[in-house]
């Protein structure tokens, strides 16, 4: 099956330097004429692609694949760029720290448009029913993320495929992003106006006057990370001497991927017969991640699958079950 058209195109500036990045958004059939109830989150997803010098975009028939999925489970989808992709300006770095704050520029647009779809609808049902009482974790609440067993406003995943779920995994938190993305820095302010322009074109009603307080929504984030590239190979396209990046004059701690992974609902999908990092490295990686305290994290090995996903069907089936859980349970 194709992906469906983008139903917005748009460039934003990388928050690492003001490099223009190339982004699309895809809504679900569904999204059009958008509902929520209470206690239900807005789900989305960013899907990442692989190495750029390698031919990697947005269009990569693996990413058109996760990206089908997801919006099949009424996720609102977005997509990307790297520099040096398509056309995005710049160029593939040595150090893959800029493209570090590529997806962090997205993911601060993902954040502030999936905050103002839910604040819109928080909006119009308060207007709908005068008589209802704030829900938990509703617009007074300030807490930032939401805790196990609530049921938060904005569901997250960060996802990438490849080069793309190496990026994903070292990230900082959504507390660190939302409180970047709350700066007057000139490429963060027209982030937030994109966002907006975008949220308001999304939805068959006028989103309501706001300061675009950040902190008034909870939060949840998830990981989904196909292919995903292990040492040697990860060091040769990353050199994170420390974990963490410089944007807009400050320094944004990433915390350890195993943290991450563990503590987030994450899956990880790969074939027994990827050229790039081999089964039994993957099963040890996997084994340290599920034996953590407290682990969320889950694993997958396709037999007979590679690195390009050439034959996809099993690998469809088990992301098919893992987003249909978000479904089921209403924790995120």
């Amino acid at each position: 099956m194709d992906l469906s058209a983008p139903s917005f195109s748009f460039d934003i500036p990388s928050v690492y330097d003001g490099r223009k990045l190339q982004c699309r958004i895809i809504l679900p059939s569904r999204v059009r004429n958008i509902q929520s109830t209470p206690g239900s989150p807005i789900h989305g997803a960013i899907v990442a692609h692989p190495y750029a010098p390698l031919g990697g975009c947005y269009d990569d028939p693996v990413v058109d694949f996760v990206s089908n999925e997801l919006l099949q489970a009424n996720f609102i989808v977005g997509t990307f760029n790297f520099r040096g992709a398509g056309d995005s300006e710049g160029r593939t770095s040595w150090t893959s720290k800029p493209e570090l704050g590529d997806y962090v520029s997205f993911y601060g647009f993902m954040l502030i448009y999936l905050h103002l779809l839910k604040h819109a609808l928080a909006s119009n049902q308060s207007a709908a029913e005068p008589c209802s009482s704030t829900q938990d974790g509703g617009l007074e609440d300030p807490v930032l993320e939401a805790t196990s067993g609530s049921h938060p406003d904005v569901h997250l995943i960060l996802g990438g495929y490849s080069y793309g779920s190496l990026i994903a995994s070292h990230l900082p938190t959504p507390g660190v992003i939302l409180e970047l993305f709350e700066s007057l820095e000139a490429s963060i302010s027209e982030i937030r106006d994109i966002a907006k322009r975008v949220a308001i074109s999304s939805l068959d009603h006028p989103i309501p006057p706001t300061n675009l307080d950040l902190r008034a929504l909870t939060t949840s984030i998830s990981y989904l990370l196909v292919s995903p590239l292990l040492p040697p190979i990860s060091q040769l396209l990353t050199i994170f001497t420390t974990l963490s990046l410089k944007v807009a004059s400050r320094t944004l701690p990433c915390p350890d991927p195993a943290d991450q992974l563990s503590r987030h609902r994450t899956l990880a999908l790969a074939g027994n017969l990827d050229s790039f990092v081999s089964a039994a490295k993957l099963e040890r990686w996997s084994d340290e991640l599920l034996h953590m305290p407290g682990s969320q994290f889950q694993f997958r090995m396709i037999d007979g699958a590679d690195h390009f996903w050439r034959r996809n069907e099993r690998a469809r089936l088990l992301l098919r079950e893992w987003l249909e859980s978000f479904r089921s349970n209403q924790v995120c």
